[in-house]
């Protein structure tokens, strides 16, 4: 139980890592290198801490359930990938109500101008797309076999 809850810990670390990663090469502040040096740290050490767990008593290994892992880090995963479409979704929504990214036509319709779906927001919704489907499509296969048989 003890290598599960450290393999789920680095696991979210990781994917924490990426987060700070891309945070601070978007905005190059000295606040995400930090948290980057501090996340790698963490994960220094809890890849140390389960190397050694597991050198000292391999049978734990066999003991791991690597399903309920990938179905959990599935899950934390489709969440960030839900919040960060619906983030980017929420500036765009409120980029298109700001009369500064519209004009009135002759006829009395909104007529958008260029700048209100940034490129950068343009790529996060289409990248993320599949990576949405296939972590989706596994977590709620996973889901619903827990829901139906009892086991995933």
């Amino acid at each position: 139980m003890f290598i599960f809850i450290l393999l789920i810990t680095l696991s979210f670390s990781f994917c924490l890592q990426i987060l700070v990663i891309i945070q601070y090469l978007s905005t190059k502040s000295e606040s995400y290198y930090r948290t980057f040096l501090g996340t790698f740290i963490i994960n220094t050490v809890l890849m140390v801490v389960t190397s050694i767990s597991l050198f000292r008593d391999s049978s734990d290994l066999a003991s791991i359930d690597l399903k309920l892992i990938l179905w959990i880090v599935s899950g934390f995963v489709l969440i960030f990938i839900i919040f960060l479409k619906v983030s980017t979704i929420v500036k765009i929504y409120k980029r298109s109500k700001d009369p500064l990214f519209y004009s009135i036509n002759f006829f009395g319709k909104k007529v958008y101008e260029k700048g209100i779906v940034k490129p950068h927001e343009f790529l996060t919704l289409v990248f993320t797309m599949p990576f949405f489907l296939m972590v989706g499509a596994y977590f709620l296969a996973r889901l619903i076999n827990i829901l139906l048989y009892g086991h995933l």
